[in-house]
């Protein structure tokens, strides 16, 4: 009988530390996902920016002085 409520114990403690460690992973790719997001926001307005200020530029224009 002490065996079992051992391995009743044991269920439990072992499923609460698999579940913090996969709510840890969890977050951290959650993390990852964000820190992506802040650096893609910055890289797509310099993109644009760019795109804005040499639109109106033709092949031409490089050459003529």
């Amino acid at each position: 009988m002490l065996s079992k409520l051992f391995g009743i114990l044991f269920l439990i403690v072992g499923g609460m530390i698999a579940f913090g460690i996969l709510a840890a992973l969890v977050g951290t790719v959650i993390g990852i996902l964000m820190f992506v997001l802040k650096l893609a926001v910055p890289v797509l307005l310099v993109y644009v920016g760019y795109r804005l200020v040499t639109r109106d530029r033709s092949p031409a224009s490089y050459y003529s002085s």
